[in-house]
């Protein structure tokens, strides 16, 4: 007979065409998952993966399970949400979060989440879009609140809200002067890492009006860049809300500039099918949370 659990484990091997990613989505360990697998194939009596490929691919036998598999588990998920136990079985869930969401709503998302689902333990990563995206492709993640949007296979996206940019700095340091594409030269510029949409559109924009190479300098922690800011190494470019000093101790203020981005904007991304039924509940709190905050800052 088929177990529950062997189906399980055999489903996310597949999806994750690994044996160590399913470990470690299932909270298990490599042998144990070895062993299911290899269990059922003697059930079948014929092989389901390849293991010799890399990464591992399914036999035309192991194909027709999966699908099975994934007709079995979705129906389980359905029945689990009807009767409530989504809401009373244990779980964790590996969040990866921006961290322009650490900065403004997560702590009320994580509030107004564990008041709905109490069962729910989080594991969160705080790391710009790229890897994340990558995390959730590889199983690394199961969730990530990041900017968007993209197209990622087997996921999708949920909008949640957008972030104006704005140029800070500390009081006196453009002496009263408005930022321009003239006087930007004189100042580095602290904002993200060069994998994030603000870096390579601000470069862009630099180099085009001024015919000069920028002085941009990156960091993947806004907290790093407001103490350089603070500190009087440059000028921050961030997310408003994202500073603490925005908004307690107005030790750096906002710069009036004509050198103008797009807003960021995040987006919930969490896997369809199998496992994502709760996700989407939720990516409906993150949305909810998003707006309320967007609202409260208008």
């Amino acid at each position: 007979m088929f177990s529950l659990r062997s189906l399980e484990v055999f489903y996310w091997a597949a999806h994750l065409h690994s044996f160590s990613r399913a470990a470690e989505k299932l909270n298990t360990t490599q042998p144990g998952v070895s062993q299911r697998i290899s269990a059922l194939e003697n059930l079948v009596g014929e092989p389901l993966i390849n293991r010799t490929s890399k990464p591992i691919t399914l036999t035309s036998v192991g194909r027709v399970l999966y699908g099975h598999a994934e007709v079995v588990l979705r129906q389980v998920s359905a029945m689990e949400k009807d009767l409530a136990l989504n809401k009373k079985t244990q779980r964790r869930v590996r969040l990866g979060v921006s961290e322009t969401i650490v900065q403004t709503w997560l702590a009320t998302f994580l509030e107004q989440s564990s008041r709905e689902f109490s069962n729910i333990d989080f594991d969160i990563t705080v790391d710009v879009t790229p890897p994340m995206l990558r995390g959730l492709q590889e199983g690394e993640i199961d969730m990530a609140l990041a900017l968007g949007p993209s197209i990622v296979d087997g996921f999708t996206q949920r909008k949640l809200n957008d972030f104006p940019l704005h140029f800070y700095a500390r009081p006196g340091l453009l002496e009263g002067e408005a930022l321009t594409y003239a006087n930007a030269a004189g100042f580095p510029i602290l904002t993200y890492p060069r994998n994030t949409y603000p870096y390579e559109y601000l470069r862009d924009m630099l180099l085009r009006n001024t015919e000069r190479p920028p002085r941009i300098f990156t960091n993947s922690s806004i907290s790093t860049i407001e103490k350089m800011a603070l500190d009087g190494v440059g000028i921050a470019l961030v997310a408003e809300g994202s500073l603490r000093t925005d908004t307690q101790n107005h030790d750096l203020e906002k710069l009036s500039t004509d050198i103008v981005l797009p807003p960021l904007s995040f987006y919930a991304f969490y896997p369809l099918g199998v496992g994502g039924e709760i996700l989407g509940e939720l990516a409906r709190i993150a949305e909810t949370t998003a707006d309320s905050y967007a609202r409260g800052v208008r």
